[in-house]
């Protein structure tokens, strides 16, 4: 499998994994918001997205998006892992390991502090996964959200 940055040229292939990736987590199919979403990321410079693609059919298999989030306190930066999928009829193959270690190298090149990411609490597999990864549950902070609508 060959892992790489996505660009504008991948976007429609692209575009499919997010929708379903969407879908995973119990939203509606919307392509052309998938669509619309990805490519405001892509020319605003808002998010890293490294795709993986089989290197025979030229399908991508799957993908992670990453954002740039600071610290104040470290006054450093760090990425949000925020979406990690891998299609159906590619998993456990190790495609979700080499697209984490993707997300790791970058962040280490780019000097970045480390990696975040969350998960729904039912996603055994996925926290398995990170717990072999190098993640460690946070246990210092509590993460708090406010819904504006």
């Amino acid at each position: 499998m060959k892992i790489r940055q996505a660009n504008f040229k991948d976007l429609s292939k692209l575009v499919e994994l997010f929708d379903l990736y969407r879908q995973f987590y119990g939203q509606n199919s919307d392509l052309e918001g998938a669509n619309q979403f990805l490519l405001e990321r892509m020319e605003h410079g808002q998010s890293i997205i490294f795709i993986a693609e089989d290197p025979e059919t030229q399908a991508f298999a799957g993908f992670t998006q990453l954002y740039p989030v600071f610290s104040s306190i470290s006054m450093q930066r760090s990425y949000l892992l925020n979406d990690l999928y891998v299609k159906q009829n590619y998993r456990k193959q190790g495609i979700a390991k080499q697209l984490i270690n993707e997300a790791k190298s970058f962040t280490k090149t780019f000097g970045g502090k480390g990696l975040e990411l969350s998960t729904s609490m039912h996603n055994k597999e996925a926290r398995s996964l990170y717990g072999k990864e190098g993640f460690a549950e946070e246990t210092e902070f509590l993460t708090y959200f406010w819904k504006s609508n």
